[in-house]
């Protein structure tokens, strides 16, 4: 892993000129603005947990299982992670299914992109799924984790951390709470 300097977002008047509008999704070149982390949703989760406030947008794919975060383009190919991970860094050569900012079902954003948080840090994205993959690669998935993921799946506020529900911050404090004993 190289020391890159962090991540310098666009200054330009449209920096998300390449998010789609409304509910529609659009096929984008990785490479270009960003590159994506597709991760296996168990390792994402415990990465967002691990990154917190600190994660710049993710995309969510419900049917595939996969999260996809954006990071400056360059920055993560050299990335080394274990083949059992499934942890692919998408560069030139890949296209991005990308939703709009009001799309829910499919593709869509778990954390919907801004302009001063598009982008996530890749040290700190590297470091948090690095650990993410050391705790779910030693640790078949807890009650707590099910129950959890099981929320996720029919609570819109919880899925895309924009308005969680009362039993959605019960279950995630119990899951910290099982997962960092």
């Amino acid at each position: 892993m190289t020391n890159a300097p962090p991540p310098q977002l666009p200054t330009s008047a449209r920096p998300l000129e390449w998010l789609p509008a409304g509910r529609t999704v659009s096929m984008q070149p990785a490479g270009q603005w960003w590159d994506a982390v597709r991760v296996p949703r168990p390792i994402a989760l415990e990465a967002l947990g691990r990154l917190g406030n600190r994660s710049g947008a993710v995309i969510e794919d419900q049917g595939g299982g996969i999260l996809y975060w954006l990071v400056p383009a360059g920055q993560a190919a050299d990335w080394q992670m274990p083949e059992t991970a499934s942890i692919t860094v998408l560069g030139a050569t890949s296209h991005v299914a990308v939703p709009g900012p009001q799309r829910m079902a499919g593709p869509h954003w778990r954390i919907p992109p801004t302009r001063s948080t598009a982008l996530t840090d890749p040290q700190q994205l590297h470091d948090a799924l690095a650990r993410a993959v050391a705790v779910v690669a030693h640790e078949p998935p807890d009650e707590a984790y099910r129950a959890l993921c099981a929320h996720y799946d029919e609570c819109r506020g919880c899925a895309h951390d924009t308005d969680p529900c009362a039993t959605g911050r019960q279950l995630r404090q119990a899951w910290v709470a099982v997962r960092w004993l």
